[in-house]
């Protein structure tokens, strides 16, 4: 197989391999494609409630199950014999259970692209069995089922200064009138009790793959406002490394699998 790393603009400004790699097209295009997708895969809620922007939490998953594909590389991602197609598997499923592919043909009018978005197809059309003799392997995140399961007995370290130094804008305008001290101490509460849940419920702890690993994710209520903290296993001890919005969380925690938990799926709502 041909050098990925070869396919890649690298004028391309962006932290989004996929558009480094491909022209996806005008954003009226994509929206179109998108939606095109959302019907093709079983049903989903693909928007964020807050979002003005439809299927915005598709394109994130896309764009960061394509990042997975392109570091796992061969077999992952496909070049045609002639290399004027490549594919790779988005992970979703037709109702039925049909593989659905992301193709891609070649740009033969643009000097910066080898690639453009070509559309979504199910493992069984024509598009894509008459240029690819396999089927691309699912990007996977993690290999031992275990990583996905959190334990609300191990030590928990509160990384607090960057939650309050570094995303204090991620609280809402109320909050942040109430000051850093007032959250503080919410906070900690709000963790206390979320852990004394996560011992008698162990779904409350939604996982998610973040940074290269899977990490947890945790609902705290600070007042009115729903959020989530992300937990990292550190040497046998958990570290609250930060906070995210609803919208951001669900956005992370989808790209493993369906989130079914009621309080991240508000997200989407």
């Amino acid at each position: 197989m041909s050098n990925l790393n070869s396919y890649l603009n690298t004028q391309k400004d962006s932290n989004e391999t996929i558009w480094k790699f491909a022209f996806l097209g005008t954003e009226s295009n994509q929206a179109t494609k998108y939606a095109e997708l959302s019907e093709l895969a079983e049903h989903e809620n693909w928007t964020s409630s807050g979002s003005s922007k439809k299927n915005n939490i598709l394109q994130s998953y896309i764009s960061h199950t394509f990042d997975r594909a392109f570091e796992l590389g061969e077999n992952h991602i496909l070049i045609s014999d002639n290399e004027t197609f490549a594919c790779f598997n988005t992970g979703l499923l037709t109702d039925n259970g049909e593989d659905i592919i992301c193709l891609f043909n070649e740009f033969s009018s643009s000097n910066e692209y080898k690639w453009h978005l070509y559309g979504f197809r199910k493992v069984s059309d024509w598009d894509f069995l008459n240029h690819f003799s396999k089927t691309p392997e699912v990007p996977q995140f993690f290999s031992n089922p275990a990583d996905v399961y959190f334990n609300p007995n191990k030590e928990l370290i509160k990384n607090l200064d960057h939650i309050l130094d570094d995303n204090f804008d991620r609280f809402n305008e109320d909050l942040q009138v109430k000051g850093k001290s007032y959250i503080n101490a919410l906070l900690s509460n709000a963790l206390e009790l979320t852990l004394t849940k996560c011992k008698r419920n162990y779904r409350i702890a939604v996982p998610q793959y973040y940074k290269g690993k899977i990490t947890y994710l945790l609902p705290v209520t600070i007042d009115d406002q729903l959020m989530s903290v992300a937990v990292e296993s550190i040497n046998g001890r958990y570290r609250v490394n930060t906070i995210f919005t609803l919208d951001m969380a669900y956005k992370n925690a989808r790209l493993l699998m369906k989130p079914e938990v009621d309080w991240i799926t508000s997200a989407t709502k």
